[in-house]
């Protein structure tokens, strides 16, 4: 399986934008029922974000109610023309590459909850009994597991552009859209490096949905942001003091006290990840839900 980013790169929200219709294609109504939803889906999840910035959960929780949207949207639409039928076959396609996405996030919470916040947790162990050599080995390689897992995340190529001609096309165009963002801001929240991530830039367009437009700025705030789970952060920032307080051979009541500390970090981080991992795997089952939907269009076509 393919690494989320070849995934999130290939599928960046630069490439989802609007394109002229043809001659054959009616042109979308001024504003749709969908537009209009997703627009105050996005509008209140701007309005409950602390100081601009989101949280992981609350993108989730508006990447689920979007596919709810779009399948509300899909029951009031009695027709569906050939350049419908071609958006639907590429929007599976995209539904695939997500789903699976869905699925490496999932391993990957269960792998920081396995592989570094146990070995934490071992490390506090040995500092308590005396094996500080034993602790130090540990976080050293506690910092290369995750190393490892961010350099995993840097290949991909560019695929298609993909844009919307009909109200369908906008519908798929949306609930796509959603599922990437979020997906895109937890990939970032993952690693341990704070800096940029390596999507591409978006680029600026004339938008004809307002939904589209602020997701743009959303993006935008998410590559000029460090964008970092608090959780992570702090656990991450213990243990490297208390790498530091063992290399230094400390007093002991200092690097006991940093112990408490990374167990404390440790449950917090575990949590929140654990709550993350219920928002995907919600995500995953909302977009399977579209997608039998889609099928079943096809089907009748």
């Amino acid at each position: 399986m393919r690494a989320p980013s070849a995934i999130l790169r290939s599928l960046s929200l630069r490439r989802i934008q609007p394109r002229a219709a043809s001659a054959a294609v009616a042109p979308l109504p001024a504003t749709t029922q969908f537009s209009r939803d997703l627009t105050a889906e996005l509008t209140t999840l701007q309005s409950v974000s602390k100081s601009g910035e989101y949280s992981i959960p609350q993108l989730f929780d508006a990447a689920i109610t979007t596919q709810k949207i779009a399948l509300n949207a899909l029951a009031h639409l009695s027709y569906f023309s050939d350049v419908d039928r071609g958006a639907i076959e590429d929007y599976l396609e995209t539904n695939t590459d997500i789903l699976d996405a869905c699925n490496y996030f999932v391993e990957r919470v269960e792998g920081m909850k396995k592989n570094y916040v146990e070995t934490l947790r071992n490390v506090a162990r040995f500092v308590e009994i005396n094996a500080t050599s034993r602790a130090l080995d540990r976080l050293v390689q506690s910092e290369s597991s995750q190393g490892t897992e961010k350099r995993r995340l840097k290949m991909g190529k560019p695929r298609t552009k993909q844009g919307h001609e009909t109200e369908l096309g906008e519908i798929l165009c949306g609930s796509k859209a959603m599922a990437l963002m979020s997906c895109c801001f937890l990939e970032q929240a993952l690693s341990i490096d704070c800096g940029k991530s390596e999507f591409p830039m978006m680029k600026g367009h004339p938008m004809s949905c307002s939904w589209l437009r602020i997701m743009q700025l959303a993006e935008k705030k998410r590559r000029s942001g460090s964008l970092v789970m608090v959780e992570l952060q702090q656990t991450v920032g213990a243990a490297k003091e208390l790498k530091e307080l063992i290399k230094g051979k400390k007093g002991k009541e200092m690097v006991e006290c940093c112990v408490e500390r990374v167990k404390r970090s440790c449950k917090e981080l575990e949590d929140e990840i654990g709550f993350i991992e219920g928002k995907v795997r919600d995500l995953y089952r909302s977009l399977i839900d579209f997608r039998m939907v889609l099928l079943g269009i096809l089907s009748q076509s």
